[in-house]
């Protein structure tokens, strides 16, 4: 039996939005428009706008018309596996952000990489100094997988702030927190198996998982209340989902901190639904409270989680230093580390392994949480002051990653070309998804020297936006 006219006409509209035609947050054709474009009655297109808003597909703004919403995962009917088919757009993308972030004429809003200022730079030049005087045969031995027994100690010292009870062996060193993640999502993944994730989520995710031949569900994330959990479960179960990647301390892009409820939720959901949650802990230490936020492996009864973090984001990027805690997969990521990187610079290992026994990386983190809470409050008062109305901010509890969402009038893409040749950089949304989400959407650094000049650049970014 055919559909009712409404029914067709709803159907259609939802293709176009799935087909890329109507982007999120675009506006669609008003109703009288449709109507007359498809010669059908005014009351036959007001039903079908109907039904897309009860499918989640529209929304309507009183006295503007019908909009696509930004997040397309509603109903548990509408979840869908988006395979990891990429366009090139996101790659294109960084690249050009990489090639920014190069040039000193650029103010780095874009790239998340704090400023020198913000990092124990005099304090590892002393220790790698003292080591090549007094060790100079360090950098000819190799520092075979898992990593440094003394690195590997106090990561374990540091990580009992977060609830985690390890021991060295527990851990292992790996090339960054990216390598972290991808070591995890090779041991407990095969291609072609679906992970979900958070959206926005951070662009080194979604690399990893094209890379990898996976297939991904994005779940959306808000900043209030992190990852949505309902539209998880829903995933969960009508999809065999082998990983969830989550960060649940000071997200990248958006900031978003998981409260404890969701905690429990989320590792309650990997038991009963028996998928592996991989924790990117990356920003844990960079929390604005006194005492930093447990972390979900703290709370691993059924050692469902791994836990993955680096040293990039407050001690030194370019040492490329993280590591991961694997539990049941431990054996398989330290095979995969072994195999695809033999071993981990050793000079830079101990550096920072000295570095984090005299005491002094609590001191530089104090110091460095304060400056980023001065910074954020700075940004978000300009960006008040001299960017459109209806321009919305994140209110992140720690890191220094600030997501913007613009009017729809703004596209982040075009203002991200503008704003390139007025020496400024920035990172827009579409960076942050495999679908075409966010395009009202960047992400902004406030790890900056933050100067007349910095302001500068911000307040002539408010103005590329003006209509």
């Amino acid at each position: 039996m055919d559909c009712p006219l409404y029914e067709k006409i709803a159907n259609q509209i939802e293709h176009q939005v799935h087909e890329g035609i109507f982007l999120p947050g675009a506006k669609i054709p008003s109703v009288r428009k449709s109507s007359k474009q498809m010669e059908v009655s005014v009351a036959t297109v007001l039903q079908a706008y109907s039904l897309l808003e009860d499918r989640g597909v529209i929304k309507a703004r009183p006295q503007k018309g019908y909009f696509v919403q930004e997040h397309q995962l509603q109903p548990s009917e509408r979840i869908k596996i988006e395979p990891t088919k990429n366009d090139g757009t996101i790659h294109a993308l960084l690249r050009r952000l990489l090639h920014a972030s190069q040039d000193e004429n650029i103010i780095q809003f874009g790239a998340a990489i704090p400023k020198s200022q913000f990092l124990p730079i005099r304090q590892l030049q002393r220790s790698v100094g003292r080591l090549m005087r007094l060790e100079p045969e360090i950098c000819a031995a190799y520092e075979f997988t898992p990593g440094s027994l003394s690195l590997r100690r106090q990561i374990a010292i540091r990580m009992l702030d977060s609830g985690c009870q390890l021991q060295p062996d527990d851990i292992t060193i790996t090339l960054g927190c990216q390598n972290a993640l991808m070591l995890s999502l090779q041991a407990v993944a095969k291609a072609g198996d679906t992970i979900a994730i958070e959206s926005p989520a951070y662009h080194g995710v979604l690399q990893a998982i094209e890379v990898l031949n996976l297939k991904a569900i994005e779940i959306p994330c808000s900043a209030e209340h992190g990852i949505d959990l309902d539209l998880l479960e829903k995933a969960a179960t009508e999809w065999d989902i082998k990983a969830c990647i989550v960060t649940p301390n000071n997200q990248n892009p958006i900031g978003a901190t998981l409260s404890h409820p969701s905690r429990q939720r989320i590792i309650g959901q990997s038991v009963e639904h028996d998928f592996t949650l991989i924790e990117d802990d990356v920003y844990g230490e960079l929390s604005y409270k006194d005492k930093r936020e447990r972390a979900l492996k703290a709370d691993d009864k059924h050692n469902t989680v791994i836990y993955c973090s680096s040293f990039s984001k407050s001690i030194a990027p370019g040492f490329r230093i993280g590591w991961v805690v694997g539990g049941r997969f431990q054996p398989q990521i330290e095979h995969y580390a072994y195999v695809q990187s033999l071993a981990i610079p050793t000079l830079t290992q101990t550096a920072i392994a000295n570095f984090l026994e005299n005491g002094a990386y609590d001191r530089h983190l104090r110091k460095t949480r304060l400056a980023y809470q001065d910074n954020l409050a700075r940004c978000q008062a300009l960006i008040q002051e001299h960017f459109p109305a209806g321009t919305e901010t994140s209110s992140p509890k720690g890191g220094f990653l600030l997501w913007v969402t613009l009017p729809d009038h703004v596209n982040a893409m075009t203002l991200h070309a503008q704003a390139l040749e007025n020496d400024i950089g920035l990172l827009p949304g579409l960076a942050f998804s495999l679908t075409a989400q966010f395009s009202h959407h960047f992400r902004l650094n406030y790890a900056l020297t933050w100067d007349n000049k910095t302001d500068a650049a911000l307040k002539a970014l408010g103005k590329l936006c003006q209509p």
